[in-house]
């Protein structure tokens, strides 16, 4: 694509303010919540998070079916058994389990392997909770999860990656990289392609963002420890990457990227697929098939046309197609208070490239997700948040707090709570954290701008 002057004064903006090296602060209180200590007043003693613990009888008909469906006992050692916060809609919560399932054990990813990739994952998003939790189950030696601890103290006090088998230094510098620099080199992401494939390598990835979006939703609910536990990871700081904002705009294209999908992988095609892949690829790419039973033609209209790289893993593209399809169409979300989640979810994790797409659409009078360019504004620039709804207010600073802070204070989710209710604060959280997943997605691929596209999202 064509950059004109006004991007290349921006990149050097950019690359001027890299070369500060600036440092993004972890909040001081990020490491101090979740812990086992007295709870505070907004937590309950039952859950020991923000919303009571949900029950069957809590709901009604077919909530209780995929309430019940989704509380079975774990297939692997756990700290803890408990419903999650997710369950108050437990249509959500039944198509989040299927992914998560599908991540934690169907893959084909070996036990130590997956606790590296969370631990890395739960130590770059600085969840407390996630992390003790993964680090007892990693130094456990009855548990199926047992790692070296050496492993462990690597991830936990962000050491050099040296002397440790490839495929386990390969998971943590792709994990340090994607959640920490919001940057994978080329060189990180040709290792793990190499060692694990184009399905492996996307199954990987996911595994890592689903546990960061978990990270997202224990953190809003200000999920503690249990009363017995003590917090196992340090408070950090976290170094900001100087090439975060000239990915995604690169021109011309890196030489590791395929000008058909414009990331890191080539454009996944039916036929690369065996009969059940291709059944998954049409439902994915098409839609339900229709009732006389015939798929419909053509491509389902999005706002942009990025392949979807885990189509390269049919089984994860199934689970998150129904997931990300519930979050984005059914939970009753107006399409401007959608808009409004999403860009400043990109905003807080630095995504060029989700937060391009989604500005045109906010700007465009013609679109239902149309909203004030002053508000856009508010958002790209960090501006305070005064003289906007109540409703928008509240979706902001529940943001910010979430994934810049890491820390939602108890007077900002009072508010969510107030305005939403429980299920639509539980909603609300995961159409974030589901976009936050989207956003490693396209972090870890390096899914660059379509042709002629400008980068909306300034450098800070």
């Amino acid at each position: 694509m064509n950059v004109s002057k006004s991007v290349g004064i921006f990149l050097l903006v950019a690359v001027a303010g890299a070369l500060s090296f600036g440092i993004r602060a972890q909040n001081s209180m990020s490491g101090a919540a979740a812990t086992g200590d007295a709870l505070p007043k907004d937590v309950y003693p039952d859950s020991r998070n923000r919303l009571p613990l949900p029950r069957h009888d809590d709901f009604s008909g077919e909530e209780q079916k995929l309430f019940d469906a989704v509380n079975k006992p774990s297939e692997l050692p756990v700290g803890i058994e408990q419903p999650e916060v997710r369950e108050w809609d437990p249509k959500l919560g039944y198509l989040l389990s299927k992914s998560g399932h599908y991540l934690k054990y169907e893959t084909g990813l070996p036990n130590p392997l997956v606790e590296i990739a969370v631990l890395t994952a739960a130590r770059e998003n600085d969840c407390q909770y996630e992390w003790t939790q993964w680090e007892t189950h990693g130094r456990d030696p009855k548990d199926p999860r047992l790692i070296d601890p050496k492993i462990i103290d690597i991830i936990k006090y962000e050491k050099p990656v040296v002397g440790l088998g490839e495929k386990e230094t390969a998971i943590i510098k792709l994990g340090r990289e994607t959640f920490g620099d919001r940057y994978v080199t080329p060189e990180t992401f040709a290792e793990v392609l190499r060692l694990f494939g184009r399905k492996g390598t996307v199954d990987l990835l996911w595994l890592m963002a689903n546990y960061g979006a978990a990270s997202a939703e224990l953190i809003a609910f200000d999920n503690h420890l249990r009363a017995d536990q003590k917090p196992l990871m340090p408070p950090v700081v976290h170094k900001r990457n100087p090439l975060t904002f000239t990915a995604s705009y690169s021109n011309p294209l890196p030489k590791d990227v395929y000008p058909d999908s414009r990331n890191r992988l080539p454009m996944p095609k039916r036929e690369d697929f065996d009969a059940e892949g291709q059944k998954i690829f049409d439902y994915v790419t098409r839609g339900k098939p229709m009732a006389n039973g015939e798929v419909p033609s053509g491509f389902l209209p999005t706002g942009t046309p990025q392949a979807d790289v885990r189509l390269w893993a049919p089984k994860l593209a199934m689970a998150q197609s129904d997931a990300g399809h519930y979050l984005k169409y059914d939970t009753g979300l107006p399409n401007r208070l959608l808009e409004i989640a999403i860009l400043q979810t990109a905003y807080e994790l630095e995504c060029q490239y989700e937060w391009t797409q989604w500005e045109r659409f906010g700007r465009n009078p013609k679109d239902p997700r149309h909203i004030k360019d002053s508000l856009i504004d508010l958002i790209k620039y960090n501006k305070p948040v005064v003289g906007i709804g109540e409703k928008e207010a509240a979706i902001i600073k529940f943001s910010r707090e979430d994934f810049g802070d890491r820390k939602v204070s108890p007077e900002t989710f009072a508010e969510v709570l107030r305005l939403f209710g429980r299920k639509g604060t539980v909603d609300l959280l995961w159409v974030m954290a589901n976009y936050s997943t989207a956003a490693a997605e396209l972090t870890a691929f390096d899914q660059q701008l379509q042709p002629g596209q400008t980068p909306l999202l300034p450098a800070r």
